[in-house]
């Protein structure tokens, strides 16, 4: 949240970003949350999700309360600030790990994301490791795009070229020009965000149990 508020998002950006980060329920001291598509939803007690008399605090709004925790130095502490853009590389660097490891021999053949070669060999840690220092250049980052450009095209063509396709390409692109935006700062004289105590919500629990196992009859 915070990278995404660095890079100057909108706020209807960013309300859409909270609904991919915020979902199921939680827990907090004595108030029970739900996240729908239209928002936040609140109550006093250990349910909430279908209680008529919820408070509903939409997406756009949650976006505008955190905007003003950041700009007073309440959202997060000043290492989080410190490390966001760092993690936010992270995040894309296993994204793009877990993609070149699922080319097909065809895409390998091919020469797709030729400048990701390296990463081959020394394992997840050290790999994406690498690829996070390298996303802060902004030279590889060029090349990366453009790569990643002619990948994507093929892909839309051609499928086989990933063994795999859970993955998201869009969002990847995304992620990739994101990289290149002008950034703010934030400042927080916190050295850690207050704690409150969680606990499981009942809709939590009704979930999980009528969710079932994924197999038939589970």
């Amino acid at each position: 949240m915070v990278a995404a508020f660095e890079k100057q998002k909108t706020t209807a950006e960013i309300a859409e970003i909270l609904k991919t980060l915020y979902h199921g329920g939680n827990g907090l001291g004595s108030v029970s949350a739900w996240y729908a598509e239209d928002g936040i939803h609140l109550s006093h007690g250990k349910s909430v999700r279908y209680d008529r008399s919820a408070q509903v605090i939409s997406w756009e709004s949650a976006a505008e309360r955190i905007g003003e925790l950041l700009e007073s130095g309440q959202f997060a502490s000043n290492v989080e600030l410190a490390e966001a853009a760092g993690y936010e590389r992270s995040l894309l660097a296993e994204k793009l790990w877990y993609l070149y490891h699922d080319f097909s021999e065809e895409a390998r053949e091919a020469g797709y994301l030729s400048c990701l070669s390296e990463i081959r060999g020394n394992g997840f840690p050290e790999e994406t490791r690498r690829l996070t220092e390298q996303l802060n250049d902004p030279a590889f980052r060029q090349t990366l795009k453009e790569e990643y450009a002619a990948f994507w095209t093929a892909y839309q063509q051609d499928r086989d070229l990933l063994r795999f396709h859970y993955h998201r390409p869009r969002e990847i692109w995304e992620n990739l020009k994101d990289l290149d935006l002008p950034r703010r700062t934030f400042s927080s004289d916190l050295s850690q965000v207050p704690t409150v105590q969680h606990f499981i919500t009942e809709d939590e629990i009704d979930t999980a149990m009528t969710g079932g196992s994924s197999f038939a009859g589970g």
